[in-house]
Order: structure tokens, then C-alpha cells, then sequence
């Protein structure tokens, strides 16, 4: 059984020896903190993660793609919708669809 886990935010966290040495390295040639450097890739890596989110969440109605022959769904990249199967671009399709739901 166990304990349930739960994330706590404590003032230290252990790194180990060849990060801590990159971490001076690194903070020492930008001339920051070690704290900032830190910060900065972790934030770096949560935009990351928003924007595979956003990404998942951009998907357009199921269709039916005469390319691949299965019902799929399409998702946008740059005003254009692809198909997520085979990657063909069924824009027309697609915004005749969203136009007449």
C-alpha cells in the first residue's frame, strides 16, 4: 500500500556531482545565478510541454481522407489542415465541415 505521493517544494533538492559542475560552469560564462539557470530551463522545458498540449488539443472534426482511406481526424498546422494519418493537406474539406456544423 503506502503512502499516497505528494510533490512538496523544499528550499534543497539533491543534483548530482557532473550537473552541479556543468551548473557552475554554465552560470559562471552567462554571469547568472545558479537559481536563474535553473528557473530558466525549467521553464523552458513547461513551454515546451504547453505547447505538445496545445498542439494534441488543435484537432480538427473526424473526416473521412481519400488519401489513406480511414476516418480520421486532421490537425492544423499553419492555417492549412493535414490529415493525421497521412499528412495530406485537406483544408477545403476540413472548413466545409467545421462551416456546416
Amino acid at each position: 500500500m503506502g503512502r499516497k505521493y505528494d510533490f512538496k517544494a523544499a528550499k534543497s533538492f539533491t543534483l548530482g556531482l557532473q550537473e552541479l559542475a556543468w551548473l557552475a560552469k554554465y552560470s559562471a560564462e552567462k554571469k547568472m545565478k545558479a537559481s536563474e539557470v535553473v528557473n530558466n530551463l525549467i521553464r523552458k522545458a513547461m513551454q515546451a510541454d504547453n505547447k505538445e498540449e496545445k498542439k494534441q488539443k488543435q484537432r480538427g472534426p473526424l473526416a473521412f481522407c481519400t488519401s489513406c482511406m480511414k476516418r480520421t481526424e486532421f490537425e492544423q498546422v499553419e492555417n492549412n489542415w493535414l490529415c493525421f494519418e497521412c499528412g495530406e493537406d485537406k483544408t477545403e474539406v476540413i472548413e466545409y465541415h467545421i462551416a456546416r456544423s
